[in-house]
């Protein structure tokens, strides 16, 4: 509530206030001028003059016959004390009302008391998100009731990442090396883990749905049966056996290129020699090709099934 920081922040800007009057008046020594008994205003005011110039600049004209002493504020320094814990008191309940604990502005304070007032300031911090996710819920209803009437509406929440305790992790991992063996009830009780992000099946179990050993092997015979295809397709169509197929494929473009045919104008008339083209064995070919790569396959899947 910043209604408990009110009074605090008043007095710390009084005390700020009377503190700097106050060192403006006894923080550096006093400036005295003795001038003569008969001196008039004039000269009493050039004397005055004289002297402030001397607390800003150090030097000073003065008549011969004129004096400046300098007197220090003997016992008035230690008054500003007053004033420093004021202001150190009025920070410490601002802290306090805001944080719940005062250890950024206390000097003497020690690990045990600042750990314990991170934890209350921690459940101060998760008090207001309350607050404020409250707030911004009721928003929400308020508009899905205007726009879409009684219907399930999407809620606004706030979350914090989440660290690991390094130290606590340290110490399983080193227990689990020793023999130790933690339960999973351990592990979502002490790591905010929630049901199914844990195997629980035994090892029995699964060890027993783990591949085979035999899973690699049976990779490579796969490789090696596409490897012997492949090496078969490529003796068939570079081998020499289809020269004989493509020749009469071909005939009608050799044709015009012996006759001396331009290859730009050969090229505009390849839609022309298409029909010409003896097309009947390739496609004989490549369909008896494709069969025999489907049987080869269906055979070698059923040999290794």
């Amino acid at each position: 509530d910043l209604s408990m920081c009110f009074w605090p922040v008043a007095f710390k800007k009084g005390g700020m206030k009377f503190w700097l009057r106050f060192a403006e008046k006894f923080g550096s020594p006093w400036v005295i001028g003795k001038h003569p008994r008969g001196a008039n205003d004039a000269e009493i005011e050039k004397l005055l003059d004289s002297m402030e110039q001397m607390v800003e600049d150090a030097v000073a004209a003065i008549p011969d016959d004129s004096s400046i002493e300098l007197k220090a504020a003997d016992g008035k320094a230690d008054s500003s004390e007053v004033f420093r814990e004021l202001i150190t008191l009025s920070r410490s309940e601002i802290s306090i009302a805001l944080l719940g604990q005062n250890q950024t502005t206390e000097a003497n304070s020690n690990k045990a008391s600042a750990q314990a007032g991170l934890e209350v300031t921690a459940d101060i911090r998760d008090a207001d998100a309350d607050i404020i996710q409250a707030a911004v819920n009721q928003v929400i209803r308020t508009v899905v009731t205007l726009n879409f009437g009684d219907v399930p509406c999407p809620v606004w929440a706030m979350w914090e990442q989440e660290a690991i305790d390094d130290t606590r992790a340290t110490r399983d991992e080193k227990l689990t090396r020793a023999g130790l063996r933690l339960t999973p009830q351990y592990f979502k009780r002490e790591y905010q883990l929630q049901d199914g992000d844990i195997d629980e099946t035994p090892p029995s179990e699964r060890e027993k749905n783990m591949l085979p050993l035999s899973f690699a092997e049976a990779i490579d015979a796969d490789i090696q049966a596409q490897q012997q295809l492949d090496d078969a397709l490529d003796i068939l169509m570079n081998g020499g056996v289809l020269n004989g197929t493509l020749e009469p494929v071909l005939a009608p473009l050799f044709k015009r290129v012996e006759n001396g045919v331009n290859p730009s104008e050969l090229l505009g008339e390849l839609a022309e020699l298409y029909p010409q083209m003896n097309t009947d064995d390739l496609q004989e070919r490549l369909a008896r090709i494709l069969f025999v790569a489907n049987i080869w396959g269906r055979l070698h899947e059923r040999d290794n099934g």
